[in-house]
């Protein structure tokens, strides 16, 4: 296994963002699982981001197909406001550069301690991920949370500085899109890039994404090799809270 090791400096943003833009899909923007997941992105990232509530798209939206069965509307409803959002939503908000990066979250999220990993936050720990030439230049994208990681490519693995060892990003696939940053680039070219190769079906956007990831270029997870809340299958710094939000994809 190659592990690569970041000097213990502070780390620049190369990007040159003062504060990055996030974006929380809601179907209620004044409700208590926007507020949940607005005060955990909070705590774990203090004054690091621009948070935005973006509304879920609605069941009779004119490109749903109104005779569809309540399961596909809401997966349709799902896939469409993802769509929507790395299209458009996020390079509206994307006023610097194609290499800005935006940040998308689920109303349903909450973030290991950083102090189990031996940090105060997560703020270095995520531009470490955002200022990686590979990860910024040729991905584009990067997962702060996954469900089900397969296909892991463990050959080289990222330590993040200031965390004694126990912060690894490593690359791979897997489902759930509650957590994840963006190029501006990247945002632009991912829907494309995944209808070209992978036929349109009723489906949640995770599962488009994972299909897409284990035909092309696997994707960093920060802090893949912690598996959070224990027994479960979400892997990152970021978890669905399931012992307080049940999922909204299910009628």
């Amino acid at each position: 296994m190659s592990i690569v090791y970041f000097k213990n400096i502070s780390i620049v943003n190369k990007a040159n963002q003062t504060q990055a833009n996030a974006f929380i899909i809601a179907m209620d923007c004044n409700s208590a699982r926007f507020n949940f997941t607005k005060k955990n992105i909070e705590r774990v990232f203090p004054n690091f981001f621009h948070i935005h509530c973006f509304k879920v798209m609605q069941f009779n939206d004119s490109r749903i197909n109104p005779s569809l069965p309540a399961l596909d509307k809401r997966l349709a409803t799902s896939l469409i406001t993802f769509v929507y959002l790395w299209t458009y939503e996020l390079i509206k908000y994307s006023k610097n550069n194609e290499l800005e990066w935006s940040f998308i979250f689920e109303d349903d999220v909450d973030f290991i301690e950083p102090s189990k990993v031996s940090l105060s936050n997560y703020i270095n720990a995520v531009q470490v991920l955002m200022n990686h030439s590979e990860i910024r230049l040729k991905h584009g994208m990067f997962y702060l949370g996954m469900c089900g990681r397969t296909d892991i490519k463990d050959n080289t693995s990222l330590i993040i500085p200031f965390s004694n060892n126990t912060l690894i990003s490593q690359q791979g696939c897997g489902y759930c899109t509650h957590a994840m940053g963006l190029t501006t680039k990247r945002a632009r070219e991912l829907w494309v890039d995944i209808s070209l190769h992978i036929p349109i079906q009723s489906g949640p956007p995770d599962v488009y994404l994972y299909t897409h990831c284990l035909h092309s270029e696997k994707i960093y997870t920060l802090g893949s090799t912690l598996n959070w809340p224990p027994g479960t299958n979400h892997y990152g710094i970021a978890f669905q809270d399931r012992q307080r939000f049940h999922s909204q994809l299910r009628p």
